[in-house]
């Protein structure tokens, strides 16, 4: 893929970034070598740390090599970049203003030269040889003024909207926590359903990827949404799947992930009814349907509730799994079949307002991406 060229205002050129600026490479740093100071440490998507010392003492931008191919970050301040990033030396700033060649830096979609493979990156001199759309210094200075005014404010409007979607979500978990917090009586995990791990694999069998009749569910595998993602679903063969077939999991059971990343939970959809079921996992088997709907067990597991009597809610120490044992011995709030599909259906109803909701303010973020975009596209043709 070429890089495109538009026709450019009068006044305006293109010119080779080479002749405009010098490229060089971060020097590699190692987070046990950085000695904790005032310097930020620089990478491919950002800062990654500080240091006491830098590499270089200007302003610059900061073009990712390897990792976040491409991406451009601003470093203000005396700064060191490592080893999967470049850093930008403006040649003459008489003749090219920084804060210009970011905003086109930021903008440029580098999968033009970018090298493909195992390792993506991109090369000093493919990156050096593209022909850069330059107007004259005062120009480049009327143009930054301006898309500085102009997308701080879009910045600061998707910054809002967002604001706006966590309040929307932090409202469905307070009406979540309301609900089962205003059923007073209790009962144990354990005396409404089978509590049951999942199993690993025999020693030195692997997972494949070539379909069979048993599928393998990992923690991987479990979503945010409640379910299971289907696109990357492993297989084991006949033969392993007799020596592990009494762990297995259905669409009538509740998984919960022990190890990992702990807590999630979620559904069988109907396609991995009886699939096997990771070790790093559990299933939890309502003994009475009459007593117990499998909905408002999964509720109860998003909620404040859940995460305190689980140990999720402590941030301050890592725990590496929870125990069937804990897990057993959380309690549930009861209430009668009829009252939790009510509460079911009163919680179901708030999330698709919710969701209808979110779906227009995220419909709104992508406007603005799409009109960010678009104002940059017109600086960079002289049209702003």
């Amino acid at each position: 893929m070429e890089q495109v060229l538009y026709s450019l205002p009068d006044g305006w050129k293109y010119q080779k970034l080479k002749t405009l600026i010098k490229m060089h490479y971060g020097k590699a740093l190692k987070a046990a070598n950085r000695i904790e100071g005032e310097v930020p440490v620089y990478g491919s998507n950002g800062v990654v740390g500080s240091h006491n010392e830098y590499l270089w003492d200007q302003p610059t931008v900061v073009i990712g090599r390897k990792g976040s191919v491409g991406e451009a970050n601003l470093a203000f301040t005396p700064s060191w970049t490592i080893d999967t990033a470049y850093y930008v030396e403006i040649i003459d700033h008489e003749v090219l203003n920084l804060m210009y060649f970011y905003y086109f830096a930021d903008r440029f979609d580098v999968s033009s030269i970018s090298q493909k493979g195992v390792k993506p990156g991109i090369n000093r001199n493919d990156y050096l040889n593209l022909s850069f759309p330059l107007p004259p210094i005062n120009e480049q200075e009327r143009i930054v003024e301006k898309l500085d005014a102009l997308l701080t404010r879009i910045d600061s409007a998707i910054e809002h909207l967002q604001e706006s979607v966590t309040l929307k979500n932090s409202l469905l978990q307070s009406a979540l926590d309301g609900q089962f917090s205003a059923i007073t009586e209790r009962m144990t995990i354990e005396s409404l359903a089978e509590v049951k791990g999942g199993k690993r694999l025999p020693k030195g069998e692997k997972l494949s990827d070539e379909e069979t009749e048993h599928p393998y569910i990992r923690v991987s595998d479990f979503t945010d949404k409640g379910t299971i993602d289907l696109s990357g679903i492993k297989y084991i063969s006949k033969e392993i799947h007799e020596q592990i077939k009494r762990y297995v999991i259905c669409k009538d059971d509740l998984y919960i992930s022990i190890a990992g990343t702990i807590g999630k939970t979620g559904f069988v959809p109907p396609e991995l009814d009886g699939a096997n079921l990771t070790e790093n996992a559990a299933k939890l088997v309502i003994k009475d349907k009459q007593q117990l709907d499998l909905s408002y067990l999964y509720l109860f597991t998003l909620t404040s509730d859940f995460s305190a009597q689980a140990g999720l809610a402590t941030k301050t120490v890592a725990q590496p799994k929870l125990a069937l044992t804990r897990l057993s011995k959380i309690e549930i709030p009861m209430c009668s079949l009829e009252e939790q599909k009510l509460l079911i259906s009163t919680i179901e109803a708030l999330k698709r307002k919710i969701h209808d909701a979110e779906t227009v303010l995220l419909g709104k973020m992508d406007d603005l991406k799409s009109l960010k975009a678009s104002i940059l596209d017109s600086a960079f043709k002289g049209e702003l």
